[in-house]
């Protein structure tokens, strides 16, 4: 019978987040404007100048982009556009944009079905003369369609058109109306915290004051463009604007007084026109960057198309469908192309999935590759985000396809094209399928110190245990087990025995004495049959007579660990389930996966090490990898394993991919050895401006998740790096320093200071 694997999650339809590049004229900023002015979502559209490679990767990253377009045929603008993760696979002549009748439906979802369906107006189409000197500003301000566009024949029959007369103010309900640009967002809701509210400079003259006007909008921010040259056009719709905006302006606290405050972008002073009327109403700051406050991690903008949902399917497969929810309807659709639009999939659960099999990955532009199907027409884009996946489909997709990968195949892409080679070993993949057998790490198995004990006296046990023992051995060393949350506590001890049962991981024998020899075997419930043959001596005797001499007529049962694991594996296992089930329960937050692997060689120019555990997770600005070291009661971490570690955590750091070390240990605390090494290793780390190791004892991985030792219940405000911290502070007598600089230890490091020999 096929294993049945699960996805529980939420999909939402929404726009398309694009971001159009090119190289900064008046003539293509207008061009954009139009663009994204054609396109749902289109006011979100950032505009990313191609002269400046790097600063428009970071745009692109923090506002979370799916996709990048050139918009002109520059090197600089393609070169962009191929960018990893942000390449959009165009299908003949076709693109984002004015696709033509005949080609293949990849262009965007336009507003069209949102001017049907939205009732609340007034619309209003600007427009103005080629001779204005606002001409430009207009374009991204009120956006435009052109000459021919059948949108501007929708959009003029659903408003009314406005001139816009040369050198004359302009009309204040322009403004106030939703105009071209104001209806690429119909049906998108912004929920973010960016209330950044204040007044930009343009300069008409110059593309690069129209993209701030443009991008500060883009990322949410409240702006008035403003233009010295024309105060008798713009000054009375200013005043419009402050008075209305002046009650929501954020706040803050000077000298114990509670102030409004506006921003000031392209200028370094407030003009004396408006400075007058202000009169000291709010304070104003001049800012030097329109990313300022703008979203980290998900984005906030979102739709009513959005529906959970609840998968089933064999886990052998390697991709999944996922069901849609209805998306904008697609009766207004001009032609044959229906629209595209981003089928954005956030997963909550992973269920029965084969051991090492995530259907999630940290958010790193270039796994998206890893994990793309190709099935999901037309196929523009497929990427990792945050928790799940993004997916271009048609606006009447019923179903989005998302495909699964290992979490060693995870690591092993952080290594390609590098001298570096990655291999799992066979312990490590033992490992998995044992503690896959033990429920998985959100079991928390590894964590109890009964269920270890059980474990390894089964696999000391030459003979094998008794059901009775095994439940008194893990009524012993139950530890702090089995905590509040816990319905039956008289009973843990007998439950913790009966569940490994359950799960196969002690294995029933029965031992049979031959009448003939006196030879004793064990036999599994499968070898019994009504006659058996003596291994020893070849005679064959009833099964009924073997078991009716026995002393005293008693025929117990005894257990062993299944596939005769030693007690060196399970002393290797237990510590790493335990460290892994802290981790996933920490980092994942109840979403999807946490992608790890156990036991992974690295080897580089001759140099060789192994990794105990590898944790792959999502931070809150960027990805991170944690490189752990992990030992059971027996073995000490000492300064080479660390050594080890911090060198494959330099070459991933030199890649920009967030790493931390992390040394455990099963015993209580660690030994003044370990203290000292470890604490030489945070030294390194901070003089080098990396983060802190995560340091953890079984007083944190063998208690049960509500004790106080649990480390959720230690910083309410959780990350990687203060978690790392504290942990520090607690297991290596850290003093609270938050920065670096000297590391200040407690008074127990004089006694454990590392002897030079």
């Amino acid at each position: 019978m096929a294993k049945i694997a699960r996805l529980t999650g939420a999909s939402l339809i929404r726009p398309v987040r694009l971001g159009i590049a090119f190289m900064p004229t008046l003539e293509n900023v207008a061009l954009a404007a139009s663009w994204a002015t054609k396109s749902w979502g289109g006011l979100y559209f950032p505009l990313l100048d191609s002269s400046q490679n790097k600063r428009s990767l970071s745009i692109a990253e923090a506002l979370d982009l799916d996709a990048i377009w050139p918009l002109d045929d520059h090197p600089d603008s393609k070169a962009l556009a191929r960018s990893t993760g942000f390449f959009w696979r165009s299908f003949g002549d076709s693109g984002p944009f004015d696709v033509p009748e005949d080609a293949l439906p990849s262009s965007l979802l336009s507003p069209d079905w949102a001017l049907s369906e939205d009732g609340s107006g007034p619309f209003i189409y600007p427009q103005w003369t080629d001779r204005d000197p606002l001409r430009d500003l207009f374009g991204v301000w009120f956006g435009t369609y052109g000459n021919s566009s059948p949108l501007k024949f929708h959009f003029q029959r659903k408003g009314t058109s406005h001139r816009l007369e040369l050198n004359e103010r302009i009309p204040s309900g322009v403004v106030n109306f939703r105009t071209p640009v104001a209806a690429t967002k119909l049906g998108v809701f912004y929920s973010g915290t960016d209330i950044r509210t204040g007044l930009v400079n343009i300069d008409v003259e110059d593309p690069q004051s129209l993209m701030l006007y443009w991008n500060l909008r883009a990322t949410g921010a409240n702006v008035f463009p403003w233009v010295s040259s024309q105060e008798h056009r713009l000054f009375h719709l200013f005043c419009d604007w402050f008075a209305s905006n002046l009650a929501s302006a954020p706040v803050r606290v000077s000298q114990g007084v509670q102030r409004s405050f506006m921003s000031l972008w392209g200028m370094a002073e407030l003009p004396e026109i408006i400075n007058r009327h202000t009169d000291g109403r709010c304070d104003w700051r001049v800012e030097d960057s329109f990313l300022r406050g703008g979203w980290n991690g998900p984005s906030p903008l979102s739709t009513p198309f959005n529906r959970t949902f609840s998968v089933q399917f064999d886990a052998s497969d390697p991709k999944a469908a996922i069901p849609l929810p209805p998306g904008p309807p697609i009766r207004y659709a001009s032609n044959n192309n229906v629209g595209i639009v981003a089928a954005h999939v956030s997963i909550y659960t992973e269920s029965n999935f084969r051991p090492g099999v995530v259907a999630t990955a940290p958010n790193l532009r270039e796994y998206s590759r890893l994990l793309d199907t190709m099935a999901n027409y037309p196929g523009s884009f497929e990427r990792v985000v945050h928790e799940g996946r993004a997916v271009s489909v048609a606006a009447d997709a019923h179903e989005v396809e998302i495909g699964f990968t290992t979490s060693t195949r995870l690591f092993e892409r952080l290594f390609e094209a590098s001298s570096w080679k990655v291999k799992h070993t066979e312990g490590g993949r033992l490992a998995s399928r044992v503690i896959e057998m033990l429920g998985g790490v959100e079991q928390y198995s590894g964590n109890q110190p009964a269920i270890r004990r059980v474990l390894d006296d089964a696999a000391k046990s030459v003979a094998g245990r008794k059901i009775p023992a095994l439940i008194q051995a893990a009524n012993n060393y139950k530890g702090e087990w089995p905590g509040r949350a816990n319905r039956d506590p008289q009973n843990y001890a007998k439950n913790a025995v009966y569940g490994l049962l359950y799960r196969k991981l002690l294995q029933p024998f029965l031992e049979i004495k031959c009448p003939h020899c006196a030879t004793r075997s064990t036999v599994r419930p499968e070898g019994l049959v009504s006659e058996m043959e003596c291994e020893i001596c070849s005679d064959r005797f009833p099964l009924g007579l073997a078991l009716g001499v026995a002393p005293g007529g008693k025929n117990e049962w005894i257990y062993r660990l299944t596939g005769n694991l030693s007690a060196d594996r399970i002393a290797e296992i237990m510590p790493v389930a335990a460290t892994t089930s802290v981790l996933a329960d920490l980092l994942s937050r109840g979403k999807g996966s946490l992608p790890h692997a156990y036991g992974i060689v690295l080897e580089e120019a001759g140099w060789k090490c192994e990794v105990d555990v590898v944790v792959l997770a999502d931070g809150e600005e960027r990805p991170f990898v944690i490189l752990g070291e992990v030992k059971s009661y027996r073995d000490s971490i000492d300064e080479n394993d660390l050594n080890n570690l911090m060198k494959v955590q330099n070459f991933l750091n030199s890649k920009g991919v967030g790493c931390l070390i992390l040394a455990a240990t099963l015993r209580e605390e660690f030994s003044d050895e370990e203290v000292a090494d470890l604490r030489h290793a945070c030294e390194v780390l901070n003089s080098s401006g990396g983060l802190l190791p995560i340091v953890l004892t079984g007083k944190q991985l063998s208690v049960p998740r509500l004790h106080p030792d649990y480390p959720a219940s230690w910083d309410s405000r959780f990350s990687i790096p203060n978690f790392a911290r504290e942990s520090c502070e607690r297991n290596l007598g850290l003093s609270d320093v938050r920065q670096v600089g000297h590391l200040s230890w407690d008074a127990t490091w004089d006694q454990v200071r590392r002897s030079d020999g």
